[in-house]
């Protein structure tokens, strides 16, 4: 996540929602012969360890160092091992140097999209040299992995499309040139959900998720819709994790670019900005909570199923 002077702010002045407000729902499709609930008990806390100690083991996961492309295919081979079809989408960077998107989904389906991100590059105070970046984001990609693993054998009346980011830490680049081409050729975009950072480990035990929705920023007419998909995840994250959750605006991450071309956006975030170890090479995986993570991806599983047609 880039820095974001206010949000501590933002988290500050974060509640739940008053019980007497409505809100516009979120347009589900039909429900199929399975249950979110069967889907949430499949997610592993081992692979999910796992991924954060394999992707965090890179000395560093600079999007400008020259040996980023192992990076790279190290996510086309953890999104692979069960035969997922990926697409290398390519951008330029700032230096010259191409670097790459992993998408898994075909965007060109006709049915309406549920697209779900996550940045995989890291930054530190030396990040040529070291930025093992577990929380940020080791632990939204673990979360990514651990859902298209989960759903991918799904036929859901929304697919679901995910996307390991790069370039995040340089500006968005790497969402920035998925959005364009999602508004280029018109994706059938009905919800971008973004993870990062997942595995903070608050000082309070009972520290909320934070879930985010857009509340204004460049284009106001997508605001309802995201605002009944973030208080739909509130509910399922109730019904189906013990997390307690609160909600901000969306700030400083890979669904900005989204929200700008007009896609309703929301996003999972633990409050690790706030950490000691953020955007430095402390930010190791012993200092992630995997319990936390295991509970948030249970939830980015529920809320994925659900705007894909579960009830």
């Amino acid at each position: 996540m880039v820095p974001a002077p206010t949000r501590r702010a933002l988290l500050l002045g974060a509640g739940l929602l008053g019980a007497g407000a409505t809100f516009l729902r979120p347009t589900f499709a039909h429900a199929q012969a399975t249950s979110i609930a069967d889907l949430v008990d499949q997610v592993r806390p081992q692979t999910l360890r796992q991924h954060v100690f394999g992707l965090s083991a890179f000395p560093t996961r600079w999007t400008d160092h020259p040996d980023f492309p192992a990076v790279e295919q190290w996510v086309v081979d953890a999104f692979g091992a069960d035969g997922a079809e990926i697409t290398r989408q390519p951008y330029a960077m700032p230096s010259g140097k191409t670097r790459h998107n992993i998408v898994v989904g075909d965007p060109s389906d006709p049915r309406e999209m549920v697209l779900v991100g996550a940045h995989f590059d890291s930054i530190s105070q030396t990040p040529a040299q070291d930025a093992p970046g577990a929380n940020d984001n080791a632990t939204g990609i673990a979360a990514l992995l651990e859902a298209q693993r989960i759903l991918a054998p799904l036929n859901l009346d929304r697919q679901i499309v995910f996307v390991a980011f790069s370039g995040e830490e340089q500006g968005l680049l790497g969402s920035r040139a998925t959005a364009e081409i999602a508004a280029q050729e018109a994706w059938p975009l009905a919800l971008m959900l973004n993870l990062d950072m997942l595995g903070f480990r608050p000082p309070q035990p009972d520290a909320p998720m934070v879930i985010e929705f857009d509340q204004g920023n460049v284009v106001p007419s997508n605001d309802a819709q995201a605002r009944a998909f973030g208080h739909e995840a509130a509910r399922l994250a109730a019904a189906h994790t013990t997390l307690n959750t609160t909600h901000t605006d969306i700030w400083a991450s890979d669904y900005m670019p989204f929200e700008a071309r007009g896609f309703p956006c929301i996003g999972f975030y633990d409050g690790g900005a706030e950490s000691a170890f953020y955007h430095t090479s402390s930010d190791s995986p012993d200092h992630v909570d995997y319990q936390r993570l295991e509970q948030v991806t249970r939830l980015v599983v529920a809320t994925l199923a659900s705007a894909g047609g579960l009830t």
